[in-house]
């Protein structure tokens, strides 16, 4: 299966529950009025992300898909919904088991982000670490998370909704590698269930840190892979994601992500200084894995003050 990638809007809750990709359920409209729906979704072979917002209230009742793991962020709500028998409050990780069964009774102006990784991944080496989730957060319906990873998670899964179903995208959606996606969304999960408890872990001397920022780089310039990922740069070097993390914010006083988008920025701007207008910037950019034309200009700007198109050519 390709990256499907879809906006619908809904005037019939049952309608809208159907249009949900892998899902077996169905919505019931409990308040009266007419209903107003909107759906976003991207799904690919390994990994489902949706965004959902009604405007009535609704019952939700079904199974969840056979072999997922399967999460929910609420976005807002002036009424707690009930999931599985429990309300929930600001901010949560809503969690079901692949092949539960469950009943969701869900307020009026409900907005939602839903995402489901397949369990297949954490055969893989690189997903390793999705194989060593504590049975107890998968067990818990409701589990509270801190603010910050909530905004930050519910920031991230917009983004990984923006970038599949933007019409700006350089890449054709055909042809669209969606491992950049489904590791986007893995790194989302392992970011909102780790462990508070771990917030000093045992980490390498700091020229080993050092040296792991510094191998990133390389790895990251040198690849053949523009989509090269976090967890792609974990395997390689055989390393934790929690390692990694904390080796550029103390070497680099960043993220790895923010820090290796410098680089390939550094790489574009480099590129185009180099090069006569002849040579389009969109095809440089996506030649350096940014496939988002809109968000490689903000990038772009943000970084060098100016806009791609401002940058001396050759």
């Amino acid at each position: 299966m390709g990256l499907r990638a879809e906006t619908r809007r809904f005037s019939d809750v049952y309608l809208h529950s159907q249009a949900i990709a892998n899902w077996t359920q169905r919505y019931e409209q409990i308040s009266p009025g007419s209903a107003s729906t909107m759906l976003r979704q991207v799904s690919g072979r390994h990994f489902h992300v949706f965004h959902e917002q009604l405007n009535q209230r609704v019952l939700q009742q079904g199974r969840a898909p056979h072999n997922q793991l399967c999460f929910a962020l609420p976005v807002v709500h002036a009424v707690a919904p009930f999931v599985q028998g429990r309300a929930v409050s600001l901010p949560s990780l809503l969690t079901l088991r692949g092949g539960e069964e469950f009943v969701v009774h869900l307020p009026c102006d409900t907005d939602v982000i839903a995402f489901t990784l397949d369990r297949a991944l954490a055969a893989a080496p690189e997903h390793a670490a999705l194989s060593e989730l504590p049975e107890r957060i998968l067990a818990q319906p409701v589990l509270p998370v801190s603010p910050p990873r909530y905004q930050a998670a519910v920031q991230d899964l917009q983004d990984v909704l923006h970038l599949a179903l933007d019409d700006e995208s350089l890449v054709n959606r055909a042809a669209f590698d969606e491992k950049m996606l489904a590791h986007s969304v893995i790194g989302i999960v392992l970011s909102l269930v780790q462990s508070d408890d771990d917030g000093n872990p045992t980490l390498p001397h700091m020229s080993t840190q050092s040296y792991i920022v510094r191998k990133c780089q390389e790895i990251a310039l040198d690849s053949d892979d523009d989509m090269l990922t976090v967890l792609d740069l974990c395997h390689r070097l055989k390393i934790s994601r929690r390692t990694l993390q904390y080796s550029f914010q103390n070497v680099a006083g960043t993220t790895p992500t923010a820090y290796l988008r410098s680089i390939r920025l550094n790489a574009v701007r480099r590129f185009l200084m180099t090069t006569p207008p002849t040579v389009r910037i969109g095809d440089v950019a996506a030649q350096f894995g940014f496939c988002h034309f809109g968000r490689f200009s903000s990038y772009y700007q943000q970084h060098f003050h100016e806009l791609p198109s401002q940058t001396p050519r050759a």
